[in-house]
């Protein structure tokens, strides 16, 4: 049994067919097309749609070379099922090195969007449209925000058994717990059936080539296990750590920041955190770990003010109060990457 055609952007795919699509998002203010670039390779027999994306937020550009990666890897000749890819879906946040677009809006937070709305409503018309709608699984990848750095984990609602499964499968070194924020891809295309894995790794503006590579083989394995594709790389960790809940701790003093708890790490209770101390070397705060937990992303920044976030702690029990479960993915007052 062949797959058969498949229609985005009012292109028809055939199988065992690739084809590079451009279609019109919004325009500049001389008029010129601003257009959403994306690959969908129609596989010869049948299966699941994919999508992978990426650049949602424009300062988060790891995303872009797995998509790059991964392009070079899918032969729609051996391809069972479709795939659809995005490197770039924050076009203008992108060309002006901006993790929101020229007007500030949060692309994250504009899901589904609309024909007739601002730029980010449209772009995400565009994707929620042509991409989310008759898909059966999206990726979508991102960074920590400016100033942060992410471990590498996936983000899913565990109790979506599916999604659990494929989060697992996936091989970062963490899968989390995390509640579904409004207006983000992965809560609109939930709302549509379809579960999508938020891929977190690295930091903005720069290639993390650890990061990457997590991703890169975590895409294919999910390929595979779908059945899409014969083969797929080894996990990159063959034992992933589900969380189910987590929180930033915050800076109590401001001064110069040392940090004594590395991202990847475990602490338990009495492990020393981080210290700050004065311009003048005067020790002002040294901080304890209170909880068992896994550091899964801290702040990049050596200096700091009382109240900024300094380490991201995951626990494998929930434990924490809801108002300290930021889940960076769609968060207004971190700004991370969900």
């Amino acid at each position: 049994m062949s797959q058969g055609p498949i229609t985005v952007a009012g292109v028809a795919i055939e199988p065992g067919e690739r084809r590079d699509l451009a279609p019109t998002a919004s325009e500049s203010y001389t008029g010129d097309r601003t257009t959403l670039p994306m690959a969908v390779i129609n596989g010869v027999g049948p299966g699941p749609r994919v999508f992978v994306t990426a650049a949602v937020h424009g300062d988060e550009i790891n995303g872009i070379e797995v998509c790059r990666r991964l392009l070079d890897d899918l032969d729609p000749a051996t391809l069972r099922g479709a795939v659809t890819v995005i490197p770039i879906v924050n076009v203008l946040g992108v060309q002006i090195n901006s993790r929101y677009l020229p007007d500030r809006r949060d692309l994250n937070r504009s899901f589904p969007g609309s024909h007739t709305g601002s730029m980010a409503a449209r772009i995400a018309r565009l994707v929620s449209d042509e991409v989310i709608d008759g898909a059966d699984v999206g990726i979508d990848l991102h960074t920590a925000a400016n100033h942060r750095t992410n471990v590498p984990q996936v983000r899913v609602d565990v109790e979506d058994a599916a999604a659990r499964s494929l989060a697992v499968t996936f091989g970062a070194p963490f899968v989390l717990t995390a509640k579904l924020r409004p207006g983000s891809l992965r809560a609109v295309a939930g709302e549509r059936g379809v579960p999508v894995l938020t891929f977190e790794g690295g930091g903005p503006l720069r290639f993390d080539r650890d990061a990457i590579e997590v991703a890169h083989r975590g895409v294919l394995r999910v390929l595979q296990r779908l059945e899409m594709i014969d083969e797929a790389p080894p996990p990159s960790h063959p034992h992933p750590m589900v969380l189910n809940a987590s929180r930033w701790l915050r800076a109590e003093r401001g001064g110069l920041l040392e940090l004594h708890a590395r991202p990847g790490v475990h602490v338990r209770p009495g492990d020393q955190l981080w210290t700050t101390s004065s311009p003048l070397g005067e020790e002002r705060a040294s901080v304890e770990a209170t909880d068992e937990g896994y550091v899964i992303g801290s702040t990049t920044l050596p200096l700091v003010q009382p109240g900024e976030a300094v380490l991201h702690i995951a626990l494998p029990g929930d434990r924490l109060p809801a108002e300290d479960d930021p889940s960076d993915e769609e968060d207004d007052d971190l700004d991370d990457s969900w």
